[in-house]
């Protein structure tokens, strides 16, 4: 039978595989690429297989909870934006809207912050956002085994 995602998860196996073995200047650069990559292009195809486990119970994650300023309100596509399911949906809107700015410090970008219309609101270093994506790829990964 056919995997009607292959596209999907062989692109999040392949921007995984970039984001692990990149190392040079454009840390920052690459990594907020990847986001893009690994949130909108498995959009709706994949976010079923994330789990509607609050945030809370994940810190295996790899966002630490000081990082979410605020969830946001629930909404009609997003009922339960204190799931992790809600914080990946947040997090594209974020990024599929563009209202990122990055968090310098010492002339570096250290992280990047994310709100979204329903007043998401995130500050992500960057190791929490790499470990974050790395967990991402992965549980999609063997989601679909």
């Amino acid at each position: 039978m056919n995997d009607p995602h292959k596209f999907e998860r062989d692109f999040m196996r392949r921007t995984l595989r970039i984001l692990d073995d990149y190392a040079g200047p454009y840390d920052a650069t690459l990594l907020l690429n990847c986001t893009l990559g690994l949130l909108i292009v498995p959009r709706e195809a994949l976010i079923d297989c994330i789990p509607r486990d609050p945030m809370a119970q994940l810190g295996g994650w790899g966002i630490t909870p000081g990082s979410i300023k605020s969830f946001g309100h629930p909404t009609r596509n997003n009922p339960h934006p204190e799931t992790l399911r809600g914080f990946v949906r947040s997090l594209r809107d974020a990024i599929a809207h563009f209202r990122i700015r990055p968090i310098q410090g010492g002339g570096r970008v250290n992280g990047f912050s994310f709100s979204a219309e329903n007043h998401f609101q995130a500050d992500v270093p960057l190791a929490e956002m790499r470990e974050f994506l790395r967990h991402l790829a992965q549980h999609v990964e063997q989601a679909g085994r």
